[in-house]
């Protein structure tokens, strides 16, 4: 079985959460996804998550509020992959209002209750958004 190892933001900004588009460009049959970036050998979760929001979306988070929450893991036996993701929720300063994406997905920020009826890939991810009772 293969692992993967990702680092996933929860991006949240006034109660709403930033959530991907990834009908078109889903390798994993979900319509929508938290922002999510492979963790590469040579670098911690934490690492990956910077470097990567500062290259796809253009911001230097090292002053935001990040929190981790927690690492989840879960099988796509389908695939035969062993998924191994590392959650952070991360809060948007206020003063931030516009966003580049560059993985040429489209972004959009839903109220939590909203999300829960949005395709995801996986069970867990419906799971996860327990958490605005933990905001």
């Amino acid at each position: 079985m293969k692992i993967k190892k990702v680092a996933c933001a929860l991006l949240i900004k006034n109660w709403k959460l930033l959530l991907q588009k990834r009908k078109w460009i889903s390798k994993y049959w979900e319509e929508w996804s938290f922002f999510w970036w492979k963790i590469e050998e040579w670098e911690n979760s934490k690492g990956a998550l910077i470097r990567e929001i500062n290259e796809e979306l253009q911001f230097d988070i090292n002053n935001w509020e990040i929190k981790y929450l927690w690492e989840v893991v879960h099988y796509l036996k389908d695939l035969d992959l062993e998924y191994h993701r590392f959650l952070y929720l991360i809060k948007i300063p206020d003063d931030i209002n516009n966003f580049n994406d560059k993985e040429w997905s489209w972004s959009y920020f839903f109220d939590l209750n909203q999300v829960l009826d949005l395709k995801f890939n996986t069970k867990i991810d419906v799971e996860i958004l327990q958490l605005k009772n933990n905001l």
